[in-house]
């Protein structure tokens, strides 16, 4: 998968074209980091307001080691270079990530025109007594060049189908989804863990798709709050106190439905942040949220 995504970097860099700059001042670059000879995914949603960035990084975005966390920095409008840290973990299904406990620094430079649209730049992460976890480079293009360049993949695609002569079809890379509205998706087995800052925690939990009978069951710190509860399109909500360190959720599929796997929409709210999750579970399966209170 690495060797994959790498060489889907080094097509992504080289053929990009076209980009439009967001009026709104909210960018959205995606691409790569590097380090120790490993890429993988990597992705900085930001605003910049009055030479202030504040937003949000994601690592290893839908793989096994995804991760998001809060980030904060400062942008110098005269050398277009954006510096920035990450200043709390939101999210992760790594355990590496959660024990290691690094944050991200970044060093920038930020380039918006209407042919390519970069972010390149260095990057070192620190544990909380300044000890180096890893460092490495930064490669990443607006969300705008992405759509053009997997235009222009598609008519490829298209050109080379067409092709009578095998030897002369194009060869073309395949780019995953994005969707900038991002949900975390958990199935079967699955644990992620979640950086709490409230005393409390919010739970929306419903059928966002067409109502098919799936029933759950879900735990908190091993006593059930939902017993074999029927996922409607209505939300169902639940609010409960938070001990601190370590607190344990888990869903459990009583059936699939009519239409399988049993999935669920749950919205978790610390405060104003809140994470979208679905659940995908096959029959009697389980997922776990750890809610670790800071």
């Amino acid at each position: 998968m690495k060797s994959k995504l790498g060489l889907f970097l080094v097509f992504l860099f080289f053929t990009i074209v076209g980009f439009t700059q967001s009026t709104n001042r909210v960018y959205d670059f995606f691409g790569g980091k590097s380090f120790n000879n490993t890429t993988v995914f990597y992705r900085l949603l930001f605003k910049i307001n009055n030479g202030k960035v504040s937003g949000y990084s994601f690592t290893d975005e839908r793989g096994k080691n995804e991760s998001k966390s809060i980030i904060e920095g400062e942008f110098d409008a005269t050398t277009n270079q954006i510096s920035y840290r990450e200043t709390t973990k939101l999210i992760t299904k790594s355990k590496q990530f959660f024990n290691e406990n690094c944050f991200l620094n970044g060093n920038i430079s930020l380039k918006l025109t209407n042919n390519i649209s970069t972010i390149k730049g260095t990057f070192v992460a620190l544990n909380a007594a300044g000890k180096k976890c890893t460092s490495g480079k930064i490669h990443i293009i607006s969300l705008d060049a992405y759509q053009q360049l997997k235009q222009k993949i598609k008519a490829e695609k298209l050109l080379a189908k067409n092709k009578k002569n095998n030897e002369l079809k194009t060869k073309t890379e395949s780019l995953p989804s994005f969707d900038s509205n991002k949900k975390l998706t958990i199935k079967d087995d699955e644990e992620i863990r979640v950086f709490w800052n409230s005393d409390t925690f919010k739970l929306d939990i419903w059928d966002d798709a067409k109502e098919d009978g799936d029933e759950i069951t879900i735990t908190f710190n091993d006593e059930i709050i939902m017993d074999k509860y029927s996922l409607k399109n209505k939300k169902e909500q639940i609010e409960l106190p938070l001990k601190k360190g370590e607190n344990k959720l888990v869903f459990t599929a009583n059936n699939t439905g009519l239409i399988a796997n049993n999935t669920a929409r749950v919205d978790l709210f610390d405060g104003a942040i809140k994470h979208q999750i679905i659940t995908q579970l096959q029959l009697n399966k389980s997922v776990t949220v750890y809610l670790i209170k800071q």
